[in-house]
C-alpha cells in the first residue's frame, strides 16, 4: 500500500484509540508474533493497517505498521523493514502528536536491524536516538541496552558491551522477563567473555543454557546457538573432546528438527571441522568440511559465500598438512565461489576484483592463496610460476584492500582490514625483493616492491579526512556529502544482505541493485572530480608515486629512504637520482623497546646509554651507500615516526659523527606526499609573516607561562623586517583562536611559540594553546586545524611533541603535523619531545637567519641543521636533548 503522506499535511489528527473489535484482531496479531507465526501476523497487521488509515487511527496505524517491519525484521527482509521502519518515523515526525514512544520503538528496530547486517555504527546511533524515548524500567528499554551492547562488543569495546549487558539482563529479572530473554542476556555475556576468559565465559553460557530450557520448544534455535558457543568456550580451554560432546548434543538437535539439508546442519558440521583441525586431527576435520561443502552445494549451488568460506577452510587443512598445491587449488576454488559471474580455468588464474559476494572471504583467500603458492616455491617446486603466482595474487589483495578501504565506515572492520594489509605489504614487498635478485627484470620487480611499501603508507591519506570529519576543507558541500555517504551505505547494506540466509531469487535482485548503486557511486566519483577536484584528489585519486617518478625528482646528491617494519625485520629503499637499493635488516624481538630506549635516553641525557643505542640504531637503520649524499628524505614506519633520525650516531676511524653532521635530514610520511609537496610549493612572491605567541596560560591544563617565546618572536620579526618582509604579530591576548579564523592563505610562513599536547588515543584531541578568551578556551584541537585555509610555505610549531599522535601500523604519526599538512601547510617544523624554552628559542632564531640570508637553491633542511650544527659546537646545547627534537617534516 502505498501512501502519500503529504496529502494529509492539514488533517486533524483524531481517532486514536483502538475500536472493540480492533483491538481483538491486534491481540490476536500480536499473538502470532509471538508464537513466531511471522506470515500469518504480517497478513493480520496490514488487514488492521488498512482498516485504521481507513478510519484515521493515525496512532494505530503506525503501530501496526511498526508490527509489519517487525514481521519482515524475523522474516529476514531486513531491507524492507528498515525501509518500513523509516517510512514510519517520517509519518511519525508530521502527522503525529505524541510521537516519543513510537519514535523510540521503531528507531529500536532499526538498531535490531542494522545490527544483523554488521552496520554497527548506523544501528548504534539509531539506538542512541532511541534509548531516551522509551520508558524506564520496561522490557524494550531493556532490549535497547542489550542491543547497545552487542554494537560496543563488536565495534571491540568490551567494558562497555559488559555495563549495558549487565543493566539489561538486571532490568529483565526485576520486571519478570521470560526466560528466553533472561537467557539472551547470560548467551551475549558469555560470548564477551569467550575469547579472552572462556572459563568466565563457560559460566554464563551455562546460565543461558538452563534458561533456554525451561521451555525446549519455545528456545530450541537458542539451545542449538548456546551449544555452538559452548563447544567454542571449551576450545578456549583446550578441551576439544568436550567441545565435540556440545556439537554431539546439536546434532541430535538438528536431526529432529530438520528434514533433509539445511543451513544449520551445515555450519555444524563445519564447526566440527575447525575443532577437529585444532585438534590436529586433520583427516577427519577434512571429512567433515567435505560434508559441509556438500550440503551447501546442495543448498545454494556453487557460487554462494557459505561455499566458498568452506573451500577456504579446506584449504587451511590441506595447508596445514604442507600439501600446498592442493591448498592452493582449494583457494582458487573459494575465490570463484565468491564471484557471481567470473570463472576460471587455470590454478594461476588471476581474478577480476569485482562482483563478489563477500570481501573478507575473497582477501582471505587470495591472501592464502599467495602464501601457498609462495610456499610451495619455496618448500618443493622451486618454479618461478609459483612464486609469480603467488606475486599476481598479493597484487589482487592490494587492489581489493584498496576498494574495501574506500567502502568500509565500520572501525572494527578497518582494524582488522589494517592488520591483513600489513602482512599483505610485507609478504608482497618480500617476494617482490626475492624476484628482483633472481630475475632478469630487476627493475620491474623493485617497482612493485616500492609500490608495495608505499601503498603502505598511504592508507592513511583517505583515513584521515573521514576520521576527523575534515571534508569541508576542500569545498564540497553537504548536499554532496550525504549523497557520497548514502551511496556508500546502500552498497554496504547490499552487500551484507547478500550474506543473509536467502533465496536465491533474492540473491539476484540484490545483485541487481548493488550494480545500480555502484554504478551510481562511479558516475557520482567523476562527477566529484569535476566539482571539487581538491576533494577527488585526496580521497579517490589511488595513482601513487612510482619509483622512477621519485627518481627523476631527486637531484644530485639527493636521496630518500623509504622503512617498512616488518615483524622480525626491516625493509629499506634507498632511493637517489642514479640507484635505487632495496635491504632487509633483522631486528630481533624487542624493536619497539630499542626505540623506546633512544628517545628516553636523549629526553632523560644519558648520554652514556645514548651513544651506544644510537650507534646500535645507526647500523641498522642506515644503510651504506650515503656517503655521497648531502640531503635525506626519510619516510619512516610505525615507531620509526617518534625518533630523530638525525641524531644517529656513526662510529668509524674518524671518531663518532651524528646523521645530521654528513647530511640535511627531512621527512614526510610517503614518496607520494614528497612528489606532491615538490610541484605544489607557494611561490616566493607571497611572503607574509604570522608570529603567534600567547605567552602567558592561566595555568590553562597546568601549562606554564612561556616568558622566552617573547623574545623568539620579536626577534623573528626584526629579522624578517630587515628583509622587507611584511610581519603581523599576535601575542599574549591577541594570540587568540580568533586570528585564525578565515583565509589565511596570504600567509607564506605561520610561526606558533606555544605549548602543544598530543593525545595518542585520540588524535583528534590533539592541540595547540591559544589564548583564552570570553568566547573560547584557547585549545585548538586537531579536528579544527583541518578546516584552517592555508598556503603556507612554511609552519614551525616553536611547542612540545607538535610532531607525535597516533602511531599506526604502515601510516606513521596521525597527529597535529598531518593535520596541517592537509590544511594546506607545504613544510612544516615540530618537535618530537618536551622542549626546553630557551634552547627552542635560540635554535628558532638560528634556523630563520639561516633561512633569509642562504641561497636560492637550499631548502628549508639545510637551513635546520645549520641551526643544528651550531648548537653541537656550542657549550649549553650541544646534547641531543636540545637540537634534536625538532624536525623538519617537506623540504
Amino acid at each position: 500500500m502505498c501512501i502519500d503522506f503529504k496529502a494529509f499535511v492539514l488533517i486533524i489528527l483524531f481517532g486514536t484509540m483502538v475500536w472493540t473489535g480492533h483491538a481483538q484482531d491486534m491481540a490476536k496479531a500480536n499473538q502470532l508474533l509471538e508464537s513466531s507465526q511471522y506470515l500469518e501476523a504480517h497478513q493480520m497487521y496490514a488487514e488492521l493497517a488498512d482498516q485504521f488509515w481507513e478510519n484515521k487511527q493515525w496512532n494505530s496505524y503506525a503501530v501496526s505498521r511498526l508490527k509489519i517491519s517487525t514481521c519482515e525484521l524475523a522474516l529476514g527482509h531486513i531491507d524492507v523493514s528498515i525501509q518500513e521502519a523509516e517510512r514510519i518515523l517520517e509519518f511519525a515526525h508530521g502527522y503525529l502528536q505524541d510521537t516519543s514512544e513510537l519514535v523510540g520503538q521503531t528507531r529500536l528496530l532499526m538498531g535490531s536491524a542494522l545490527l544483523h547486517v554488521g552496520r554497527n555504527d548506523l544501528a548504534l546511533e539509531q539506538l542512541l536516538l532511541a534509548e531516551p524515548n522509551i520508558s524506564d524500567a520496561t522490557l524494550d528499554k531493556a532490549e535497547c541496552y542489550e542491543s547497545m551492547a552487542i554494537a560496543y562488543w563488536n565495534n571491540g569495546n568490551d567494558d562497555l558491551a559488559l555495563q549495558y549487558h549487565e543493566r539489561a539482563f538486571g532490568m529483565r529479572k526485576q520486571l519478570g522477563a521470560p526466560d528466553g530473554l533472561l537467557g539472551d542476556s547470560n548467551n551475549n555475556i558469555g560470548l564477551v567473555y569467550i575469547k579472552d576468559e572462556p572459563r568466565q565465559s563457560m559460566i554464563y553460557l551455562n546460565r543461558a543454557l538452563r534458561y533456554y530450557q525451561s521451555d525446549v520448544d519455545q528456545n530450541r534455535q537458542k539451545i542449538g546457538v548456546c551449544y555452538i558457543n559452548l563447544a567454542f568456550a571449551e576450545v578456549g580451554l583446550g578441551n576439544y573432546q568436550d567441545a565435540l560432546h556440545y556439537l554431539d548434543r546439536l546434532d541430535s538437535m538438528w536431526t529432529k528438527l530438520y528434514a533433509g539439508d539445511h543451513p544449520n546442519k551445515a555450519f555444524a558440521l563445519s564447526s566440527r571441522g575447525r575443532i577437529l583441525k585444532l585438534k590436529g586431527a586433520y583427516d577427519e576435520a577434512l571429512t567433515y568440511q567435505e560434508e559441509a561443502l556438500a550440503m551447501y552445494k546442495s543448498l545454494h549451488g556453487e557460487k554462494h559465500p557459505d561455499v566458498a568460506n568452506t573451500y577456504f577452510l579446506i584449504g587451511q587443512l590441506y595447508q596445514e598438512r604442507k600439501d600446498y598445491q592442493q591448498a592452493a587449488s582449494y583457494y582458487q576454488q573459494s575465490i570463484y565461489a565468491n564471484l557471481y559471474d567470473q570463472q576460471y580455468e587455470d590454478l594461476y588464474d588471476v581474478p577480476e576484483v569485482k562482483n563478489y559476494y563477500h570481501a573478507e572471504i575473497l582477501l582471505s583467500s587470495l591472501q592464502s592463496k599467495a602464501q601457498a603458492l609462495e610456499a610451495l616455491h619455496f618448500e618443493k617446486s622451486l618454479k618461478l610460476r609459483d612464486i609469480n603466482g603467488a606475486l599476481d595474487s598479493y597484487l589482487r589483495c592490494d587492489e581489493l584492500i584498496g576498494k574495501i578501504r574506500q567502502q568500509r565506515i565500520n572501525e572494527q572492520d578497518k582494524l582488522r582490514l589494517a592488520a591483513i594489509a600489513a602482512d599483505v605489504y610485507e609478504n608482497g614487498i618480500s617476494v617482490s625483493k626475492y624476484l628482483s635478485e633472481r630475475t632478469f627484470q630487476r627493475k620491474h620487480y623493485l617497482d612493485i616492491a616500492f609500490d608495495f611499501m608505499e601503498r603502505s603508507k598511504a592508507a592513511v591519506l583517505l583515513e584521515a579526512i573521514t576520521e576527523t570529519k575534515a571534508k569541508h576543507f576542500a569545498g564540497i558541500s553537504d548536499e554532496d556529502l550525504a549523497t557520497e555517504d548514502s551511496l556508500k551505505t546502500e552498497i554496504d547494506m547490499l552487500e551484507q544482505m547478500m550474506l543473509q540466509d536467502i533465496s536465491d531469487v533474492q540473491r539476484s535482485e540484490f545483485q541487481n541493485q548493488l550494480f545500480t548503486y555502484e554504478s551510481a557511486l562511479r558516475d557520482f566519483v567523476s562527477l566529484l572530480e569535476e566539482k571539487h577536484p581538491e576533494y577527488f584528489k585526496l580521497k579517490y585519486d589511488t595513482h601513487l608515486a612510482t619509483l622512477s617518478e621519485l627518481q627523476v625528482s631527486l637531484a644530485e646528491g639527493e636521496g630518500v629512504l623509504s622503512y617498512f617494519t616488518a615483524k622480525d625485520k626491516i625493509y629499506i629503499f634507498l632511493v637517489t637520482h642514479r640507484k635505487s637499493i632495496l635491504t632487509e635488516v633483522e631486528i630481533g624481538q624487542n624493536w619497539s623497546g630499542k626505540v623506546i630506549g633512544m628517545r628516553n635516553a636523549i629526553k632523560y641525557q644519558m648520554q652514556e646509554e645514548f651513544m651506544d643505542i644510537s650507534q646500535q640504531m645507526y647500523e641498522t637503520l642506515i644503510p651504506s651507500g650515503i656517503d655521497p649524499l648531502h640531503t635525506l628524505t626519510i619516510l619512516p614506519d610505525g615507531v620509526l615516526s617518534t625518533i630523530p633520525f638525525e641524531s644517529l650516531v656513526k662510529s668509524d676511524r674518524d671518531g663518532n659523527r651524528y646523521l645530521i653532521e654528513q647530511a640535511a635530514v627531512n621527512y614526510d610520511y610517503s614518496a607520494t606526499l614528497y612528489l606532491s609537496n615538490i610541484s605544489s610549493q607557494p611561490t616566493a612572491a607571497n611572503r607574509q609573516v604570522l608570529l603567534i605567541a600567547p605567552v602567558d596560560f592561566d595555568r590553562l591544563d597546568g601549562m606554564s607561562d612561556l616568558p622566552a617565546t617573547m623574545d623568539e618572536v620579536n626577534e623573528i620579526k626584526y629579522l624578517f623586517g630587515g628583509n622587507d618582509v611584511e610581519v603581523n604579530m599576535a601575542v599574549r591576548a591577541d594570540a587568540s583562536k580568533e586570528v585564525l579564523v578565515g583565509d589565511l592563505s596570504s600567509y607564506h610562513y605561520l610561526h606558533f611559540a606555544t605549548h602543544g599536547v598530543v593525545n595518542e588515543s585520540n588524535p583528534d584531541q590533539s592541540r595547540i594553546y591559544m589564548h583564552s578568551t570570553a568566547s573560547s578556551d584557547g585549545r585548538l584541537y586537531c579536528s579544527e586545524i583541518y578546516n584552517l585555509k592555508l598556503n603556507a610555505g612554511l609552519v614551525s610549531l616553536s611547542a612540545c611533541e607538535t610532531g607525535l599522535g597516533k602511531i599506526s601500523k604502515g601510516e606513521g604519526v596521525i597527529g597535529l603535523s598531518r593535520a596541517l599538512k592537509y590544511a594546506g601547510a607545504k613544510n612544516l617544523m615540530v618537535s618530537l619531545w618536551q622542549v626546553n624554552d630557551q634552547s627552542t628559542s635560540d635554535m628558532m632564531i638560528s634556523f630563520y637567519q639561516n633561512h633569509l640570508y642562504h641561497s636560492d637553491q637550499e631548502g628549508y633542511s639545510d637551513d635546520l641543521r645549520k641551526a643544528k650544527l651550531k648548537m653541537i659546537g656550542s657549550d649549553d646545547f650541544s646534547a641531543p636533548y636540545y637540537w634534536a627534537p625538532f624536525v623538519l617534516v617537506g623540504r
